[in-house]
């Protein structure tokens, strides 16, 4: 392994596309004498010619003194590898409160220069590794990379890349590879096998053949990882701009089943959920306009079927559509739980579902109040997506848009023609007695 330093200017790397933030952070780190730089997502989509979601920096400071420099504006994070976030609170002149522009927490992740040198007490019964917190020089933080564009290292200082493993030389091939065996670097991490997966299709790259074999007999691993961390991987997918080509590609990797608990029931079965494809589609093409969406409207989509599914079923046995609708909802909630969606998150998702109801059964004297609730937007949304594959009543929705647009003397006019509507094809949502599910 040989260590090479190209000038930044031949790939046409220039620090006016790195956040400022990021670039303090460097400065400052080596102003007390540690060395630091940029180093994998930032500096390779950089050389890919992509605008990076995020900078990384990198030193040969343990966490404790990187916490030192930055003091109260840091904190030191995770058990199994440990990190510092270095925040900064910036003014967002596009968005206000009482004509204020408010301020944004940006965040900026710093690590420590782990070692190759991994201790057997350290590792799973699965050969995963555990504990992490070896740290060791830039040379062997290099080993410890998972793919060679990925153990790039660029000093804005100094305008200097950094290349230990070929790795630009594979950004020009387009090209991802694993650092060492394949097949002992996913044992150590069986999800570096989705990251590849997900990092071909959002960077356009082509996975190296020794890279791409093992992965068919080592998916079963994948099961072996903890829910939280799953789920986590799993939003990465869903936030990723190319979700769908993501999913598509795990469908037919044909993952074991429970990799993903959430997407089991609406990707990986013979019918995907054409409803949530569709999200999925407009989130991906949101996603290449601006970083601004809601994951509480997208995991609502994603399981909203299960929902339908179960609410129309109790609507055959002669339950009320309200009832039945709050009990779909309730024996949703463990299985959400499962998942690994949190509390908070499931009552927001909740909101979105429960004012489908009131979509469907609107009530003259409350339809102003709805409008102006908190999720109203992302409830309509999921309204729509439901319009688009003939799920709710046409004429309804276009009631609902026609007086979203309309102004005060129009909206008159239109509670008369709610009346008509209502009449010929809806039934009140009333209320009944409960009675247990059996």
């Amino acid at each position: 392994m040989t260590k090479k330093t190209i000038a930044a200017n031949k790939y046409n790397i220039d620090n006016s596309q790195i956040s400022a933030d990021a670039l303090y952070v460097v400065e400052k780190l080596q102003e007390h004498g540690y060395d630091a730089y940029i180093v994998g997502g930032g500096i390779r989509d950089l050389l890919l010619g992509k605008q990076p979601k995020d900078f990384d920096i990198v030193t040969r400071a343990t966490p404790e003194a990187i916490r030192k420099v930055f003091r109260r504006n840091s904190i030191i994070i995770g058990r199994r590898f440990k990190l510092v976030h270095v925040f900064f609170d910036n003014v967002n002149p596009n968005k206000f409160v009482n004509n204020r522009p408010i301020l944004e927490r940006h965040i900026i992740e710093v690590s420590t220069y782990r070692s190759n040198k991994v201790h057997k007490h350290t590792l799973s019964e699965h050969g995963r590794i555990m504990l992490d917190n070896n740290y060791g020089n830039q040379k062997e933080d290099a080993i410890r990379r998972d793919f060679t564009i990925n153990a790039l290292y660029y000093d804005p200082v100094a305008e200097k890349i950094i290349d230990y493993q070929n790795g630009l030389k594979d950004i020009e091939n387009r090209c991802i590879k694993v650092i060492g065996k394949a097949r002992t670097r996913y044992i150590e991490d069986p999800v570096r096998m989705l990251r590849a997966i997900r990092l071909s299709i959002k960077l356009g790259l082509d996975i190296d053949k020794e890279s791409l074999k093992p992965i068919e007999e080592l998916k079963h691993l994948l099961l072996n990882e903890s829910k939280g961390r799953m789920y986590e991987e799993m939003l990465k997918i869903l936030l990723s701009g190319y979700s769908v080509e993501c999913i598509n590609a795990l469908i037919k990797l044909n993952l074991p089943h429970n990799t993903f608990s959430l997407l089991d029931k609406v990707f990986f079965k013979s019918q995907p959920d054409q409803l949530a494809l569709n999200i999925l589609a407009k989130t991906d093409q949101r996603l290449k306009e601006t970083p601004d969406v809601s994951l509480v409207f997208i995991l609502s989509g994603l399981l909203w079927n299960n929902i339908y599914n179960d609410y129309m079923e109790l609507l055959t046995k002669g339950d009320s559509a309200m009832e039945s609708f709050y009990e779909s909802v309730a024996t949703q909630k463990e299985y959400a739980y499962h998942c690994g969606i949190a509390k908070n998150m499931f009552s927001s998702i909740s909101d979105i579902w429960l004012m489908q109801l009131e979509f469907e059964y609107p009530n003259i004297k409350k339809i102003d109040r709805l409008l102006g609730t908190p999720r109203f937007r992302q409830a309509w949304h999921l309204y729509t997506s439901r319009h688009e594959i003939g799920q709710v009543d046409p004429k309804l929705y276009q009631w609902w848009s026609s007086y979203m647009e309309a102004n005060d003397d129009e909206r008159i006019t239109l509670h008369e023609e709610l009346k008509r509507i209502l009449q010929i094809g809806n039934k009140p949502a009333t209320k009944k007695k409960r009675r247990t599910r059996t």
